[in-house]
């Protein structure tokens, strides 16, 4: 006689399974140290730190153990704090009460990560140069969101992700010419949205509505000395200088705060007390003039910030 006990009860624990890793995405989120308006950074030196714009207070949320050279970061509605490392290869989860770190996910089709971002239901997206790559924080499991087309060797390569509002994938993708690329999340195809123009070397990528910002630099050969925030209209693909020079000479991170201002690190912005130093900082630029105002200055060992998140508000039903 066929056990059906067997087949039933191996059917009952995969969906008991699926169903508890559905509640964990899905739990309310907890209490966080962080404040919404918050400015976390990574720092190339091995730290990630957390700003307070208005009262100008500085926090090491996490340092060294498997942070060697953090890049792009991302925070949850929980807080957890997600990090691509370049030098570790690695993502790593930081727990924002203790500071205490997990690596979720390295090797694999992992590749070196650059840029991160997390959409609505909490999964991670990841540009390794490559592809897109999705990972499921619980799980760890590692899935190809979009490969070939205008991403890869002798096309480009994907350093920056974001997610628009109808959860399509927005990836600043860097070759000659750099390009902006729609990636359906589902399917995986790649719309070309606007190439070439201002874009030489875009490091980092973020959107607010239907208005796309990138870092970028303003120099002739590519190199820094002169950066640029960029504005794509992702409806036309229209590119505009939206700030360059000033404070931003190598800008690398960027993301848009709860006003819709523009927070920009740069690990090389210069010390004007001392032009030799490059102390780097993270700024605040207004969307409509392009105006400048420096709101903070690398201190101690941490000196060279790189990638930018916003805490938000902390909205249980979002999930």
């Amino acid at each position: 006689m066929k056990n059906i006990f067997g087949s039933l009860s191996a059917k009952l624990a995969k969906l008991m399974t699926t169903f508890v890793i559905s509640l964990i995405l899905a739990a309310k989120p907890a209490a966080a140290p962080f404040e919404a308006g918050n400015i976390l950074y990574t720092d190339s030196s091995g730290g990630v730190i957390a700003i307070n714009p208005v009262r100008g207070e500085r926090m090491v949320v996490a340092s060294a153990g498997r942070l060697v050279r953090p890049f792009g970061i991302a925070v949850n509605a929980n807080g957890d704090v997600f990090v691509s490392d370049t030098g570790s290869l690695a993502i790593i989860r930081i727990d924002p009460l203790t500071g205490s770190q997990t690596v979720i996910a390295a090797g694999g089709l992992l590749g070196v990560p650059f840029g991160i971002a997390i959409d609505r239901k909490g999964y991670l997206l990841v540009a390794n140069g490559e592809r897109i790559i999705g990972l499921n924080p619980v799980t760890a499991e590692q899935t190809i969101v979009s490969a070939g087309g205008h991403f890869g060797a002798g096309t480009g390569h994907p350093l920056g992700v974001t997610v628009a509002e109808n959860g399509d994938l927005i990836v600043a993708n860097v070759g000659f010419p750099s390009e902006i690329i729609r990636v359906n999340p589902r399917t995986g195809q790649q719309t070309l949205i606007t190439k070439a123009g201002y874009l030489k070397f875009p490091q980092a990528i973020a959107i607010d509505g239907k208005d796309i910002y990138l870092t970028d630099v303003a120099t002739a050969d590519g190199n820094f000395g002169c950066g640029s925030v960029i504005h794509v209209d992702i409806l036309t693909g229209r590119q505009t200088v939206l700030s360059s020079g000033g404070n931003l000479v190598g800008p690398v991170g960027i993301a848009v705060d709860e006003n819709g201002k523009i927070v920009v690190g740069d690990p090389y912005t210069i010390n004007p007390a001392s032009p030799d130093l490059y102390d780097g900082g993270i700024i605040k630029i207004d969307p409509v003039t392009g105006a400048q105002i420096l709101i903070a200055r690398g201190q101690e060992s941490y000196v060279n910030p790189r990638g930018i998140a916003i805490v938000r508000p902390i909205r249980g039903n979002e999930r």
